[in-house]
């Protein structure tokens, strides 16, 4: 993680007040500690908190497999990200709703039978 990430990540705390969970509805950790996600790619989109996600290692690795694997679950998460950077403030119980829903929608894809895809450490 750059010096940028590690900034905007402290500045994306204190305004979306994470209370133990990233924007996947994923347990924060020491083990498994909060990156930045970038919602529009890293090569052409800024370090910015509007282009972000606070996601941790196990959540982005996540998105990763969504990104490659299905790419409707993928976008609908980054409309998810961008309704919650748009709101300013942490996520409402609509958008906590809408996590979890969205979680195991998630969770059933990778684990579940509709899949064999495994999840591996980088």
């Amino acid at each position: 993680m750059n010096v940028d990430e590690q900034r905007v990540i402290k500045e994306m705390i204190e305004i979306y007040k994470p209370n133990g969970y990233d924007w996947m509805g994923n347990r924060i950790s020491k083990k498994n500690v909060l990156t930045f996600h970038h919602i529009v790619k890293r090569k052409i989109g800024r370090t910015i908190k509007e282009n972000g996600a606070l996601l941790t290692q196990k959540s982005h690795q996540r998105l990763n497999k969504l990104e490659a694997h299905n790419q409707d679950l993928f976008e609908r998460w980054q409309w998810l990200f961008i309704r919650i950077n748009y709101s300013g403030m942490p996520p409402s119980v609509e958008l906590i709703s809408e996590i979890q829903a969205l979680k195991e929608e998630t969770n059933n894809f990778i684990y579940g039978k509709q899949s064999q895809l495994k999840l591996t450490k980088k």
